[in-house]
Parts: structure tokens; sequence; C-alpha cells
């Protein structure tokens, strides 16, 4: 869905009174902040830049689909970087960042819809597993790819 539907889609949900003023403001700001790093290109391979070895690096952010459970307003981010991923929950008022490097990731588990797909993503230590859902099928096995692809080293 292109930034245009997204912002119309919240001027209608403003329109019909689901939204107050405020809380149109704030979803604006926050889509408008996440649309510019939403969708790096990717490098020659196909795979993120950052995962090449060529040149820069650049960041991969992945969205949850606004169209489940949960994300209408602030879908889940996950940033897969050289250094580890960056999970991103936000709120009405605030969000919630974890940083995690690939050596501390247990495991990643891919649970697939008809369309959409949930990742759960446990670490060795002793925090709570990651759970991201509403990502589309091909992203979340990129996901799991690419971190399969750090933790192995290449």
């Amino acid at each position: 869905m292109s930034m245009t539907d997204e912002l119309r889609k919240l001027a209608d949900l403003r329109q019909e009174g689901h939204l107050t003023d405020a809380e149109f403001a704030e979803a604006k700001r926050m889509l408008l902040a996440s649309g510019a790093s939403a969708h790096p290109p990717s490098g020659p391979t196909g795979k993120p830049a950052a995962c090449d070895g060529a040149g820069e690096s650049t960041d991969k952010t992945y969205r949850s689909s606004r169209w489940s459970a949960g994300n209408l307003f602030f879908p889940d981010r996950l940033t897969l970087a050289d250094d580890g991923m960056l999970f991103r929950k936000g709120a009405l008022f605030g969000s919630s960042a974890e940083h995690i490097n690939y050596r501390a990731i247990a495991s990643v588990r891919v649970q697939n819809g008809i369309f959409l797909a949930n990742i759960t993503i446990e670490t060795s230590g002793g925090s709570q597993p990651i759970y991201i859902n509403g990502l589309w099928k091909a992203e979340a096995r990129e996901i799991q790819d690419t971190i399969r692809s750090f933790q192995l080293g290449g």
C-alpha cells in the first residue's frame, strides 16, 4: 500500500470519527517518519545491501501488514543491520525498541498462513521472545534466510 493510500485511510478514519485530531496527527507523524526508511533498496544479489559486503551497509526494514491484528495504526517494524536486529513496537504514546545481536538468536520460527506469516524469534539471553505477526510470507522467509546468513558469517 502506498504512502498516499495510508494517509487517505487515516483521513477517512478521522472523518468517520474513529480518530481524534490529536490521534490523527500522531498517527500521521509516525507514518511519515516510518515511510522514509521503510524499504531501502536491496543489493545486487537480492539480499539487503548489508549482506552483500559491497561498500556502504544499508539496513533493511520490514513492517507488519496493517491488515493484521494489532497493526492498524502502529505496525511492528524489524530492521536487519550489520550489527544485529532492531525490533520496534509503536504505541499511541511512545514506543518500545529492542536491539539483539545475531549471535544471541537461538531460533527463528515462521508460521505461514494463506497470505501472511508470523515470526517468533527466541534469544539465548533469557528475554521474552519477539513475536511479529502480519508479515508477507516472502518477507518472513527473507528475514529467516538473512538471519541465518548473518549467523553463518556470510
